[in-house]
């Protein structure tokens, strides 16, 4: 949906992916544009107990940034505010045992960019799109969550959306019911701003 405020175009996609990816559909294996040890196939195919934060976040950019590599879109920059904002939401879904782009209690997405300093005065112009998802085993992984996103339009649109620039990825291991679980939640929090 959009909206637009006192002639500054702010487009809000919310993409949610529900449940445990119950209905993935599994793509083929692609190539990996940062070559065979680049963090795509590095750590990719890695369930949470196999993998730290860090390298799950740097698969998930490099999973998204090749699938806009191959339709020839610009990569994605990591943003360290959108990535506190991904995290932070992250942390409260599982603290509050929630999957919501907004559980009870917690500040609409809007409000929690401006709160990382993402979203500031002064913009001409702004968009941010939110992605969220979790999964369990090997339906938690990187690539299990980039694959089962392209194959629902909401959230490939955000993945595909030519005027997002940057992203954060947050990643926490566990569930909603567990942090001792071997699952994952992904956030992914797509930007693009004009000062």
């Amino acid at each position: 949906m959009a909206y637009g405020v006192a002639q500054k175009r702010h487009l809000v996609l919310l993409a949610v992916l529900f449940g445990l990816l119950s209905l993935f559909v599994a793509a083929g294996p692609a190539a990996d544009t940062a070559g065979a040890a680049g963090p795509c196939n590095k750590w990719g195919n890695k369930e949470s107990n196999e993998i730290t934060n860090g390298h799950a976040r740097s698969a998930v950019l490099c999973l998204l940034n090749r699938e806009r590599a191959s339709r020839n879109i610009p990569k994605l920059d990591r943003s360290k505010s959108l990535q506190r904002a991904s995290q932070r939401h992250n942390d409260y879904m599982q603290n509050h045992r929630c999957f919501s782009h907004q559980c009870s209690g917690e500040a609409a997405l809007s409000t929690r960019l401006k709160t990382v300093g993402w979203l500031t005065s002064g913009l001409s112009s702004w968009s941010y799109g939110e992605n969220i998802a979790l999964g369990a085993g090997n339906l938690g992984t990187p690539r299990s969550i980039v694959n089962a996103w392209m194959n629902s339009s909401g959230h490939r649109g955000n993945i595909l959306n030519r005027t997002f620039d940057e992203v954060g990825v947050g990643y926490t291991k566990g569930t909603i019911t567990s942090k001792n679980t071997n699952g994952s939640i992904i956030t992914t929090d797509f930007g693009h701003k004009v000062g």
